[in-house]
């Protein structure tokens, strides 16, 4: 039988994507949250979905925003130039007069960048790349003392049509702060420059003893409503279960791949799939967030805190929908939470023919709903390793965030590329019976970590117990693997399908905030927060413990933190375990009762 991607993939087309989204860059060019255009997209892509007969509605939030206002940059010493420069977004901003402050280089602004350096009530270098992301390097200037940061922009040396100032936002708060994340937001002056002059500024840091800059940066604080829209294809069988196909709408003037092109994108899926929703078993919901680019994924995180309940029982999992269809990209390349990994790269062979290397995703972009356990897929059609080497770092173009990103960045051929992916991952999540989760890899890794995090970990923190019943639940995802490859022909609707489906969503929901977070399901960590890039981020604080002396006042005091992570992860996995001997019982007695 025809499958439903098969039968929809000859409507998809590229060309609808792309007058979509050069429609948004046109119309609404500066999209940014709290300008205008914003409302005038939402407004504009409600209309469209409501045409191909889905409901729609533009949904409402307030979010913690900021808007630029200006920016100079003067060097004084060792020599005097004026360059050209942009104010990011959430900064303190300088008093009227500017301010006048000592330069050092930072390289990539990373923790390791600051050792040796004196930089408590100095300005900072550093170079746009995401290691770390520019909000991380802004926190952790903050923490270090830094007054003020500089963000000199990717691309190519000496080539001056790249040579562009790259908008940013400097708030590492992941979206509307609370008492407590208010105060994390950095307070620090931040400018944009372009990859010329911040090679001029690298140049006369190393060569000189002292480097002074003047600088003047205002940007506004402050809340806003904004827009997004919203719509709902409502399946067949079983409509109370839905996939997110999502992406952000905010975008820097004129941002025609972040992210026009994206929503357009997301536009030209809704408007073929509602042809065919009578044939389409789960729902779907559509959004085009706000406050993604300033606000640090405000939209998203808003619509988990206002729909937790709706999302904990239904929701199935997301497809982020970013950047696509960009000039120079040559292969597709992935993210995905680990129990789809497979999923997605055996899907991405069949539609491409061509082997994906498909990543284990890291908290970013949108990915709001990582923590919360509702699995995600983002991919697109991407850059070369030697097309980022020679850019310094442009994986999503050297025009990203500039003024150049117009439509001319934007590849028809690539656009359908990764139509063609999305929507096969979107038809096999909302038609195939059994969901395609898998727990085989995450186990493995967690097993892996595990043994590493003891070999270096405090002796005082037991984790082998931990290890074992890691073991034990691997040993339950083969007995959960055989029952979905024996549910893979049942209807929709059976009993064990909707048991072992259920029991999968359970397993994501309880496991992933413990293994790859550093707070709980209900709170967000900064963006890029770096210590959560590390080896199961709550357990290995306890590896942090080992390198304090253990008669010292901060010892004691991270020991009893280092107890509750452990007993946070712990409490995951034996509820885990309880989860598959649960629902695999009510498996079995299923087969009983049909002999």
């Amino acid at each position: 039988m025809e499958s439903l991607f098969d039968k929809i993939r000859p409507e998809l087309s590229a060309d609808k994507a792309y007058d979509y989204a050069d429609w948004l860059t046109k119309n609404a060019p500066c999209r940014i949250a709290g300008m205008g255009d914003d409302r005038k997209a939402a407004e504009w892509i409600s209309e469209r979905f409501k045409e191909f007969g889905l409901e729609s509605d533009v949904l409402y939030f307030e979010s913690y925003n900021s808007k630029p206002v200006y920016s100079e940059l003067k060097i004084l010493v060792p020599e005097t130039i004026v360059m050209d420069s942009l104010p990011c977004c959430h900064i303190a901003s300088t008093p009227p007069e500017g301010m006048d402050i000592e330069l050092l280089y930072l390289g990539a602004g990373d923790y390791s960048d600051y050792k040796g350096k004196d930089v408590r009530g100095k300005a900072v270098l550093v170079e746009v790349s995401f290691s770390p992301a520019t909000p991380e390097k802004a926190r952790i200037a903050a923490e270090m003392g830094v007054s003020a940061i500089i963000c000199a922009n990717w691309g190519e040396d000496g080539n001056k049509e790249q040579d562009y100032i790259c908008n940013r936002g400097l708030k590492s708060v992941w979206g509307n702060p609370t008492p407590a994340g208010f105060k994390d937001i950095p307070q620090i002056v931040g400018i944009s420059i372009s990859h010329s002059n911040g090679a001029y500024l690298k140049g006369l840091c190393r060569k000189n003893e002292r480097v002074l800059v003047h600088i003047k940066a205002e940007a506004t604080r402050g809340w806003d409503m904004l827009p997004m829209p919203i719509a709902y294809l409502r399946g067949s069988e079983e409509p109370e279960k839905y996939l997110l196909v999502n992406g952000h709408m905010d975008a820097w003037e004129p941002g025609a791949t972040c992210n026009a092109t994206g929503n357009g994108t997301i536009i030209a899926l809704a408007e073929t799939l509602a042809r065919h929703k009578a044939q389409i078993k789960r729902s779907i919901y559509f959004v085009c967030w706000n406050g993604h680019e300033i606000a640090e994924s405000s939209g998203s995180t808003w619509f988990i805190d206002h729909h937790w309940d709706d999302l904990e029982r239904n929701c199935i999992g997301g497809i982020n929908i970013d950047s696509t269809g960009m000039l120079d990209a040559v292969h597709y390349e992935c993210g995905s939470s680990r129990e789809v990994m497979d999923f997605v790269r055996n899907l991405s062979k069949r539609v491409l023919n061509e082997n994906t290397n498909v990543q284990p995703l890291k908290k970013y972009g949108d990915q709001s709903f990582f923590g919360i356990g509702i699995n995600s897929v983002v991919g697109r059609m991407g850059m070369t390793n030697e097309y980022i080497e020679r850019t310094h770092g442009a994986n999503i173009g050297w025009w990203n965030h500039t003024i150049e990103d117009t439509m001319d960045k934007v590849d028809r051929v690539n656009l359908k590329k990764d139509l063609d992916i999305a929507a096969a991952i979107i038809c096999d999540y909302v038609n195939n019976p059994v969901l395609p989760y898998d727990f085989t890899i995450m186990c493995q890794d967690v097993e892996r970590k595990i043994e590493d995090i003891i070999r270096e970990a405090d002796k005082k923190i037991e984790l082998h117990s931990v290890l074992e019943n890691i073991r034990k639940l691997q040993a339950h995802v083969a007995r959960i693997n055989r029952v979905r490859e024996g549910c893979a022909c049942r209807p929709i609707h059976d009993k064990q399908v909707r048991l072992i489906n259920a029991l999968s969503m359970k397993l994501s929901r309880t496991l992933t905030w413990a293994f790859y977070t550093l707070c709980d399901r209900f709170e967000q960590s900064p963006y890029a927060y770096t210590p959560e890039a590390r080896p199961i981020p709550l357990l290995y604080t306890a590896v942090d413990l080992a390198k304090l002396a253990t008669d010292g006042l901060e010892y004691k005091l991270k020991y009893t933190s280092v107890i509750r992570n452990r007993n946070r992860v712990s409490n995951a996995v034996i509820n885990a375990l309880e989860y598959c001997d649960l629902y695999l019982a009510l498996i079995e007695g299923c087969n009983s009762a049909m002999v």
